[in-house]
């Protein structure tokens, strides 16, 4: 900071004197995670105690456990390699680049790098750095031709998740296969709402998979056939139905008054009479939407009918206008429009208002009053 004319200003540092800067940084960084390496290799860390190199830098130098553990594996990489090492302490090599010859040199194909370091370097220095991601995999590819490598691992892939007040949280790893399917998956299944959207990429991925779930659920063709079943089982208190639902999952997740009453738009109810555990007589199935009158819908919408969305039929289900349960809402052909299952749910939860009109234009009321009109994308509004 310096003054100027009395007023504190912040001085100006040109472009080409931060590039400077920064690779001198990284010059630095790498030389001090070879004193790293150095520091672990002497044991001297333990000397007051610490039970391991990252405790020792999380108290001595007040690190996260993930910088420490980052600097402590970028030590041992560059003590291995000598090549590399003076490579990155001379800023001949990047971090991204020593960070990219480290992740495609891990497991056996390390002895092949110890014979092969300098070439490497030399060949992958004038390289940016997503042009050096690549050069590694290749070299990693190469060498593990050179090599008798074992018998392939089965990836691993794991999913947990847990059930919260607000809905349900989880971790998940898959393999590069499963990655790839997942992210294809959601690529195809985001959507965008125009310029009224503002949800965050997070949440569009989010919904894109709940989207996903939901398409599988409707459309799989194990036990039943499309439309033929209830594909998410809920239990819900009779006496409940004209007021607030209390409803549940088999897994005893109890889900809010807006959520099930979207699952009630479209489903197949089973009449079940209970004494205390003992269920006493179970109904025959009664749909909310017959099946015809469901696909006469369909041919009229031709998909949802939200503003702006483009989901097809597949991936829908009929909603009531006028609830059948809360506002005693017929179902029939001019009560009903295809709505997804994202869009679905997002009516019910902000309580929009749908207006159907005799040439089958819907007309959504936002809460703020502004309204959007949309056209069936089918054929022409007839009954069915």
């Amino acid at each position: 900071m310096e003054t100027v004319g009395g007023q504190i200003g912040a001085s100006v540092i040109s472009a080409t004197d931060f590039v400077a800067a920064w690779a001198a940084h990284e010059q630095d960084a790498a030389r001090l995670a070879v004193a790293a390496r150095q520091l672990e290799t002497s044991g001297e860390w333990a000397n007051d105690g610490s039970v391991s190199m990252a405790s020792w830098l999380r108290h001595h130098c007040r690190m996260s456990n993930r910088d420490a553990t980052a600097l402590i594996h970028r030590g041992r990489f560059l003590g291995t390699f000598q090549a590399i090492s003076d490579a990155a302490t001379a800023g001949v090599l990047s971090a991204g680049q020593v960070v990219a010859l480290q992740v495609a040199c891990r497991g056996p194909v390390e002895p092949v790098m110890t014979v092969q370091q300098s070439e490497v370097v030399a060949i992958v220095a004038p390289l940016s750095v997503a042009d050096t991601e690549r050069a590694a995999q290749v070299w990693r590819q190469r060498a593990e031709a050179l090599i008798e490598l074992p018998e392939p691992v089965e990836p691993d892939r794991h999913l947990r998740t847990a059930h919260t007040a607000d809905g349900m949280i989880g971790t998940f790893v898959l393999d590069q296969a499963g990655a790839t399917q997942f992210a294809t998956a959601i690529r195809v299944a985001s959507t965008w709402d125009g310029r009224d959207d503002n949800r965050t990429t997070q949440r569009r991925n989010a919904d894109a998979l709940v989207d996903v779930c939901a398409f599988f659920n409707a459309n799989h063709d194990r036990r039943g056939t499309r439309r033929n079943r209830a594909h998410i089982e809920l239990i819900v208190e009779h006496d409940t139905l004209s007021t607030a639902p209390v409803a549940w999952t088999n897994d005893h997740a109890h889900l809010g008054t807006s959520t099930t009453d979207a699952f009630l738009c479209d489903c197949v109810l089973h009449r079940i009479v209970r004494a205390g555990n003992a269920i006493l007589s179970y109904g025959r199935a009664t749909y909310t939407v017959p099946r015809d009158l469901f696909r006469a819908v369909a041919i009229r919408d031709g998909g949802c009918r939200y503003p702006g969305c483009d989901r097809k039929i597949a991936w829908c289900d009929a909603h009531h206008i006028d609830h059948w349960r809360r506002h005693l809402g017929p179902t029939d052909y001019e009560n009903l429009v295809l709505l997804c299952n994202r869009h679905h749910h997002h009516v019910h939860r902000h309580n929009l208002d749908l207006k159907l009109l005799p040439n089958a234009d819907l007309v959504v009321t936002q809460p703020d009053g502004t309204t959007h009109t949309t056209q069936p994308r089918g054929q022409p509004a007839k009954g069915p």
